[in-house]
């Protein structure tokens, strides 16, 4: 997973397109992930590109519509590598601590282009259509996650595959908030926990609520 945006940079690299797009996506992946979407301007991209800020937008149309192109894509590599290297002989509870570890590798490494996705997406600058089919399309995450639950008759087969998704993200996503932005350092024992956590909440069946 520490090799998605490298992968992406390559395949850019190789990419038949012409040679002024090309450097605008490969400068603006890493000014974007470098100094942020905000303070990244079209001309610090066109000058650092060696192009016009008119090459620009002769193949984007605004400088979202650039973001949006350059995350599409890097979000299926993720989605197509969240469970690509699952061992189908895994138990559930060594399946869960493989995510955790190597979910955390991947945030860390890749932490400021993270940071970048989950703000636009919050701020309503990354339109829907360019991360929808990350959830729902042909083997999106939700396709994903239905495969583990059909897999594990010990997960809730009563979870529908937005619940079974944010079982695996939310604690890993909070611990990153706590120890990444909030800088509020973790303990030894915080991977043991996140696996416990999103067990329990993967095989919770409760007399109490009926889901449906």
């Amino acid at each position: 997973m520490s090799q998605v945006l490298n992968n992406y940079a390559a395949q850019l690299d190789q990419a038949k397109m012409p040679a002024g797009k090309k450097k605008v996506l490969q400068t603006a992946l890493t000014l974007f992930a470098n100094n942020g979407f905000h303070a990244t301007t079209t001309a610090k991209i066109a000058k650092q590109a060696g192009v016009s800020e008119g090459t620009i937008y002769k193949y984007f149309k605004s400088k979202d519509d650039l973001l949006g192109k350059l995350l599409e894509p890097i979000l299926f590599e993720i989605k197509d590598n969240f469970f690509a290297t699952i061992d189908d002989s895994q138990s559930l509870e060594e399946l869960v601590a493989f995510i955790v570890a190597d979910r955390l590798e991947f945030i860390e490494v890749n932490f400021a282009f993270i940071r970048l996705i989950i703000q636009e997406v919050l701020t309503n600058r990354l339109a829907p259509q360019y991360y929808g089919a990350f959830f729902n399309g042909d083997n999106g995450m939700f396709d994903r996650v239905r495969e583990l639950q059909s897999h594990y008759p010990e997960i809730n087969q009563q979870l529908i595959p937005s619940q079974l998704l944010r079982a695996f993200v939310g604690p890993i996503l909070t611990y990153v908030v706590q120890e990444r932005i909030f800088q509020i350092p973790g303990t030894t024992t915080d991977r043991q926990v996140i696996v416990k956590q999103i067990i329990a909440s993967l095989t919770f069946k409760s007399p109490f609520v009926k889901l449906s």
